[in-house]
């Protein structure tokens, strides 16, 4: 009795990767060599789909490397930016096993993985971290904890509220407290009415002397500033007051330069003599564009490399 006991959760990881294998073979596209590629591990966060700020790998290369240390457990994430028509939970098992996380014979193991175009998400699960990681939880996580997040764009906030739960359940603790995610193209959560207010500054500041001289400027340059200044009154205004801030900051600025124009004709003239320099403005400066995150793996520096765990379909899938 206590082998048959012994061997059950084995039959039933053999079962779920049997099933995993046979969906995939039916939704596949093309034959089994077509299969996505499992991506080399060298990393505890692999960002092919370049969705994480570096600030947030590096922050979560920390949490977990730190878990590690703490308690043996290892937790990868990997985004890719497509699974290509191959099942989640089939592609799933496969990194897992090629990669070999948690401790051998410990089987203290889990793979993070997103999917970003297919909007798609799961937890894997080694056999060791069943009993703390069920089904249940790491599905509660991705639900309540992640998909609002995800939902609101913040992919950082996210992942990191996903992996301090499981860090949270893997060393036996409460889970964190939830906190409240932003709101669709909004400000990242901690950001506040600090960086609002810094950009509103730099906005009065920068667009705002740009945006008088056009309409100051009588030359063919003030309507070349009217059309180079739309994308700021677009992106600045959409960062501090989503949704809709930046639409109705642009339309304004589309609708109400060429009455403003109009208005300050008189003083057109006097502005040219005074600052001709300003009048002859090239626009050559440079232009104020948001900084884009790094691609590829993105990981940390050092190596990384699973120690020999095994997988057997714990865990759980959602989508946001």
């Amino acid at each position: 009795m206590t082998v048959g006991l012994g061997l059950r959760p084995r039959r039933r990881a053999a079962t779920a990767l049997a099933a995993a294998t046979f969906a995939e073979l039916l939704v596949s596209p093309g034959p089994p060599g077509a299969a996505l590629d499992v991506p080399p591990l060298s990393s505890r966060v692999t960002d092919l789909a370049s969705i994480l700020s570096p600030a947030a790998r590096e922050r979560l290369d920390a949490t977990l490397r730190g878990l590690e240390d703490r308690t043996g457990a290892q937790v990868a994430v990997l985004t890719i930016p497509s699974l290509d028509g191959e099942s989640l939970e089939a592609y799933s098992v496969r990194v897992a096993q090629a990669w070999k996380l948690g401790r051998k014979g410990v089987d203290d193991g889990v793979l993070f993985l997103i999917a970003k175009s297919d909007r798609k998400m799961r937890f894997e699960v080694g056999y060791g971290l069943e009993p703390k990681l069920t089904d249940a939880l790491t599905r509660e996580i991705l639900d309540d904890r992640v998909r609002p997040r995800f939902r609101a764009g913040d992919f950082d906030g996210g992942i990191e509220a996903g992996v301090a739960a499981v860090a949270a359940a893997i060393e036996g603790a409460p889970l964190p407290a939830e906190s409240p995610p932003p709101r669709a193209g909004g400000v990242r959560s901690g950001a506040g009415w600090g960086i609002i207010l810094f950009m509103g500054g730099i906005f009065t500041l920068v667009v705002g002397v740009h945006s008088l001289v056009a309409v100051l400027n009588p030359t063919a340059m003030g309507w070349f500033l009217y059309v180079f200044l739309m994308p700021f009154y677009l992106a600045f205004p959409s960062f501090m007051f989503p949704p809709y801030g930046g639409v109705v900051a642009c339309a304004a600025w589309i609708v109400a330069f060429p009455f403003l124009r109009y208005w300050f004709k008189p003083w057109s003239k006097e502005f040219k003599i005074a600052h001709p320099a300003l009048a002859g403005f090239s626009g050559g400066g440079r232009s104020g564009s948001g900084g884009s995150w790094s691609s590829g793996s993105g990981g940390s520096s050092g190596s990384f490399s699973g120690g020999g765990g095994s997988f057997g379909g714990g865990g759980s899938s959602s989508r946001w």
